[in-house]
């Protein structure tokens, strides 16, 4: 039995995040070095998931901006003003959530104008809207190819790579992501997933702790960083991260299921059963429910 459970631990998957119904906000302020508000910025606001997702709003004379009915996910944001260094960062939106995304800009010779990768950037998305993903994969290389100090590019390219399933090829262009903007929650995540698409578990662990570090706030990057210790090996770790999971999202279902194997494997029945029951009760229709029925039926007889 010990050995079987084992393996039906090891064929976790890493989650992605889902479309929510509930939609957020980000606002924030503009200031130039002296903590003066800067008005007339403009600041485009770039779904990290959803490539039809950009928008743009400009900073009023206070030198704030506000953007609502955003789906929860990870945005960039880019703020360019004539005479000011553009800034670029990521930023988390939750459910119903008012995101804070003030920033400081430094003067210098930069003029805003049509960047030079977004004709071919804007035609990627429409072929990935069209799930094209060889001809997006080609704007989305020449937009590159243009402006190569654009993160979200990088971004882009790398989930067709995935569609297509050249994985080697999205590592690359994410680990080029990352070069450019070293504190991407985004790119962390991408690379560890990736790796652990390749089953290269060892390789994907540094960019999911690091993922953790960038949004510790965030349950999705813990239950990933604890599946990716559980196929290393690493079950202690793994169930501290899964347990932070729940702490975060007290109704994780797959968390409470992973917690359960866990503690099967540790030979501890009442804790074993305590979450594999709470996983039945948050989703009694999951592809492993038969799994922890059958777990919690032998564990109860024994």
């Amino acid at each position: 039995m010990k050995k079987a459970i084992i393996l039906m631990i090891a064929l976790c998957v890493f989650v992605s995040f889902s479309l929510a119904s509930v939609q957020g906000t980000i606002k924030g302020t503009a200031k130039d070095k002296a903590g003066n508000p800067i008005e007339g910025v403009q600041v485009s606001i770039i779904s990290m998931e959803y490539a039809a997702v950009n928008l743009k709003v400009k900073t009023n004379q206070k030198g704030e901006f506000i953007q609502i009915g955003l789906q929860p996910g990870y945005y960039q944001i880019k703020a360019e003003k004539d005479g000011y260094f553009p800034v670029q960062f990521e930023r988390r939106v939750l459910i119903s959530d008012i995101v804070d995304a003030s920033f400081e800009m430094e003067e210098g010779k930069y003029y805003v104008s049509e960047s030079p990768g977004e004709k071919d950037f804007k035609t990627g998305n429409e072929w990935f809207a069209q799930e094209k993903y060889e001809e997006a994969a080609k704007s989305y290389q020449k937009a590159i190819e243009n402006e190569p100090e654009e993160p979200i590019y990088y971004n882009n390219l790398g989930t067709v790579y995935l569609r297509l399933e050249k994985l080697d090829e999205a590592i690359e262009i994410y680990k080029k992501m990352l070069e450019i903007q070293p504190e991407s929650y985004s790119a962390n995540k991408m690379l560890g997933e990736t790796y652990g698409f390749k089953q290269e578990y060892r390789e994907a662990l540094p960019y999911f702790q690091r993922a953790v570090d960038l949004s510790p706030d965030d349950p999705d990057a813990f239950f990933n960083l604890g599946a990716c210790l559980m196929n290393t090996g690493a079950n202690s770790q793994a169930l501290e991260a899964f347990t932070k999971t729940i702490e975060l999202k007290p109704d994780y279902a797959l968390a409470y299921y992973q917690v359960g194997m866990l503690y099967v494997n540790q030979n501890r029945k009442e804790e074993a059963i305590q979450n594999l029951e709470k996983f039945l009760e948050l989703a009694p229709s999951d592809p492993n429910a038969a799994v922890a029925e059958k777990i919690i039926e032998y564990l109860k007889s024994n």
